[in-house]
């Protein structure tokens, strides 16, 4: 018990004595820090002045070295002015002295001018002088000559004159008239080996086909009945395919029945009316089939003709070509004139053309093109007015054949005046596969009895004192007397001429009538 009386008085001695201990620390804690502070302050201080100090004179030092290198850099700069001055002023006093030289050069050279000047208006006057009296010594010599020979000089000299500049023309006439002749042969030399070169070339092997527009009708009382006033069958398929149907009995051999004879309107539509008329023509009791038989035969030879078409496409290797184009190129199938058929004949035209360009070098497939596309216009004259060349290149332009083209396909028929070697080459193409041997039948005959027809028609009118007729036809030119036909009924006669040939002339495509009236007036002095 003393023990644990002794251990706790012990342990509260210690706290005590730990805690008097902790009293004074904190007391003088304070004052201690404050002292160490207050050292450490003055220490600081006593550095910074010690570095301002040092930086002060290290700047000054800095400064200084600064305001002498300056001060030297200045002394030379204006050592180096001086120097530019002093040279700039002898360069100056140089020129000055150069101009004053050249002043008084020009001033020398101005009083030359002057002196020359003045020694050539002498000299001018002199040669007026001398002049004048050349031409007075000319003069009497004139009149000398004149009085001593009896001619007049002035109307010798202007006849000599004449006579050399006739003598000239006539020898560049004849020079022209050598170099033209020399230039037309050898230009029909190389067309002619071009031609035969094309001709080698070039050798179809198929047969021009015919296509027949007649029917054979068999029965005594089909025909009867066919050729009623308005018979039903005759009148339906006139108005769905836009052809002439006329009907026309056997007159001479004295067969039985007749034919019935289809023509105009478009190729596709005539051939489906007259394969309808074939399966029932002769069968009466079938014509109220006749419109489902034609609509069926229509698009037969629709899809027939798209196939005509992009085979031509194929045949030629052309891209580009419009789907409605080949429709219309497959369509000259069932087209002729002077019965060639116009489908081959199109393609004959592209394939001739193509052989053609390449030989003179130009673009074959452009020449194919053109060939190609030149008489499409030919399955839709019937329904459009104008020439079939300006119906080609309408639509070809329509579906986007370039201008070129276009214009090409224009000129083939002089609707449009095209001089480009495009142009000739399909003038050329068309006509070798027109004039071919077997491509047209009774061409020349036909022709003749044309131009006949025209000429009866334009020679009843009165006041007619030229006819020419041009373009194979196509063009009417007429010349009138001022005397009986007066200006302001040129219009009037012109369009009377173009009737009376639409209802006496028989012909393909347009004929276009131009009347003109002349007046001319000459006198002999």
């Amino acid at each position: 018990m003393e023990n644990y009386q002794i251990a706790v008085l012990t342990a509260v001695s210690g706290m005590t004595g730990g805690f008097l201990c902790f009293l004074l620390i904190m007391k003088f804690l304070p004052r201690l820090e404050k002292r160490e502070y207050l050292s450490q302050r003055d220490e600081v201080l006593t550095e910074a002045q010690n570095q301002a100090e040092t930086i002060l004179s290290k700047a000054q030092k800095r400064a200084e070295e600064d305001e002498s290198i300056l001060s030297e850099t200045l002394e030379a700069s204006i050592m180096e002015s001086q120097e530019l001055l002093d040279s700039d002023e002898k360069e100056i006093a140089m020129q000055e002295q150069f101009y004053q030289q050249e002043l008084r050069r020009i001033e020398r050279s101005e009083q030359a001018l002057q002196t020359r000047t003045e020694q050539n208006n002498q000299t001018d006057l002199q040669l007026q002088e001398a002049s004048q009296k050349n031409t007075e010594s000319r003069k009497q010599l004139t009149e000398a000559l004149s009085r001593l020979s009896g001619y007049n000089a002035d109307k010798m000299l202007l006849s000599m004159q004449s006579q050399l500049t006739e003598d000239r023309q006539l020898e560049c006439q004849k020079v022209l008239k050598s170099l033209t002749e020399e230039l037309n042969l050898s230009t029909r030399r190389k067309a002619q080996r071009i031609l035969d070169r094309v001709h080698a070339r070039y050798a179809p092997n198929f047969i021009w086909p015919k296509i027949s527009n007649m029917i054979e009708i068999t029965s005594e009382h089909a025909l009867e009945e066919l050729s009623a006033e308005s018979c039903p069958l005759i009148e339906e398929l006139s108005e769905l395919s836009e052809a002439s149907i006329k009907v026309l009995p056997h007159q001479h051999d004295g067969r039985p029945g007749g034919i019935i004879k289809l023509a105009g309107g478009y190729g596709i539509y005539r051939e489906a009316a007259r394969a309808t008329l074939l399966e029932v023509a002769n069968n009466p009791s079938a014509w109220r089939r006749a419109r489902s038989l034609y609509q069926k035969h229509r698009a037969k030879l629709e899809d027939e003709a798209l196939k005509l078409g992009h085979q031509a496409i194929l045949q030629l290797n052309l891209k580009g070509i419009h789907p409605e184009i080949q429709k219309l190129v497959g369509a000259l199938n069932w087209r002729t004139s002077y019965r060639q058929n116009q489908w081959h004949h199109t393609v004959e035209v592209a394939v001739l053309a193509g052989i053609i360009g390449s030989e003179l070098g130009l673009n074959p497939e452009d020449a194919k093109r053109v060939g190609l596309l030149h008489d499409i216009g030919k399955a839709l004259d019937y329904r459009i007015e104008g020439s079939h060349a300006v119906i080609s290149g309408d639509y070809a332009d329509r579906y986007g054949e370039s201008r070129i083209i276009c214009d090409t396909v224009m000129s083939h028929h002089a609707d449009l005046l095209v001089e480009t070697p495009l142009a000739y080459v399909l003038r050329a193409a068309d006509t070798l596969s027109g004039a071919r041997p077997g491509a047209r039948v009774n061409l020349e005959e036909g022709y003749q009895i044309r131009l006949e027809a025209i000429t009866e028609v334009v020679r009843s009118f009165q006041g007619i004192t030229d006819l020419a007729i041009m373009n194979g036809g196509r063009e009417v030119h007429i010349q009138v007397s001022h005397r009986r036909i007066k200006e302001h009924d040129l219009k009037g006669l012109a369009e009377a001429v173009a009737r009376k040939i639409e209802e006496d002339v028989a012909y393909p495509g347009q004929i276009k009538v131009l009347v003109t009236r002349s007046f001319e007036a000459s006198s002999v002095a």
